[in-house]
């Protein structure tokens, strides 16, 4: 598992036609707080929510929250292995309980999904991931309808290449949707988005070794490879797909023009790829998140590149035009973005 060393940070008053951003550090990691976050952070009125992958009590990683204006950080939990360790994706919100998952830990270190309250009481280890058939080492986050949660692992599966699963969210249910092989997608890295009755992702690798996109329904049948990376439209992508009207966008780590990354669309079936920007170092390099989108601006984050080699936040309209670099990391104040 690749490894990066960061700061947690927020970018604020992202104004749409600027190009200059207002930057605030909110808070620095310090080990015993948390160390290298890989997900992202949930909003929840003007409290924030994230975990770290290692630091805490046990250096297993921990949950935590902070307001919006960096003050009253509470570690909500500490990860201790048995419990789980060791978080890689984002939590998700549903009234007052928060799910996640955890890439290793549980009572087969192989990972567990979990809930807890906002306040940090009532954890509990709804699901431990077995690593055969029940999938193995989660690196996403889940996805939630109504009272099922949906979510791949990167391991594991009846193949060996994870799995597709779903799961009622008080922990009963599990269903191993579908199974990733060498000849339709492996090692699924990054979250599900959901439309209707239809889950749409990615895989990092496949037969071509570059990735792919594809659709299955949610009671697991129906699986669709609606594109192949081949290097030259992307490779590896790392996050997860954009949904708006019938069209995804996304982002590929490696790949593109430069074989720095790019900016993508691709119509929910299959048709009307479009690589929308190649980065290619000046611009921002080596994308490992998603995009988030705002009318018709989508925001997102390249893990080095920019005027100082430490990652950039940027902003592109979704035609694939209007391209602006508002922010570039420097070290001191954070680098190497991820998530």
């Amino acid at each position: 598992m690749k490894k990066y060393y960061l700061l947690i940070y927020s970018v604020l008053s992202l104004g749409i036609g600027t190009t200059t951003a207002q930057f605030t550090d909110l808070l620095n990691f310090n080990g015993s707080n948390g160390n290298e976050p890989y997900g992202s952070l949930t909003l929840s009125g003007s409290v924030l929510y994230g975990m770290t992958y290692f630091g805490g009590a046990n250096n297993a990683g921990c949950i935590f929250s902070v307001d919006t204006n960096g003050n009253g950080y509470k570690d909500l939990l500490d990860f201790k292995t048995t419990n789980g360790a060791n978080p890689v994706g984002s939590l998700i919100l549903s009234d007052s309980t928060l799910y996640g998952m955890t890439y290793e830990g549980g009572a087969y270190s192989s990972g567990c999904i979990f809930s807890i309250d906002t306040n940090g009481k009532e954890y509990t280890d709804i699901y431990d991931f077995p690593g055969s058939n029940g999938g193995a080492n989660p690196r996403g986050s889940l996805t939630l309808s109504g009272n099922v949660l949906y979510g791949m692992t990167l391991n594991g599966g009846i193949n060996g290449y994870g799995n597709i699963f779903s799961i009622v969210n008080n922990g009963s249910g599990y269903k191993d949707l579908y199974n990733f092989s060498n000849s339709n997608g492996t090692y699924p890295v990054g979250s599900l988005t959901l439309s209707g009755n239809t889950i749409y992702g990615m895989t990092e690798g496949e037969i071509t070794n570059y990735g792919n996109i594809f659709s299955i329904d949610t009671n697991g049948i129906g699986y669709k490879d609606l594109l192949n990376f081949n290097s030259l439209n992307g490779a590896s992508p790392y996050g997860s797909l954009t949904l708006s009207g019938n069209v995804l966008y996304g982002m590929a780590e490696l790949g593109g023009g430069s074989d720095s990354g790019c900016v993508f669309s691709i119509n929910t079936n299959g048709s009307g790829y479009k690589d929308l920007l190649d980065f290619n170092t000046t611009n921002g390099a080596y994308p490992y998140g998603s995009l988030t989108l705002s009318g018709n601006t989508l925001y997102g984050m390249t893990m080095v590149g920019g005027l100082h080699d430490s990652g950039s936040v940027f902003s592109i309209d979704t035609n694939g035009i209007g391209y602006k670099d508002l922010f570039d990391f420097k070290g001191s104040n954070g680098r190497t973005p991820i998530g």
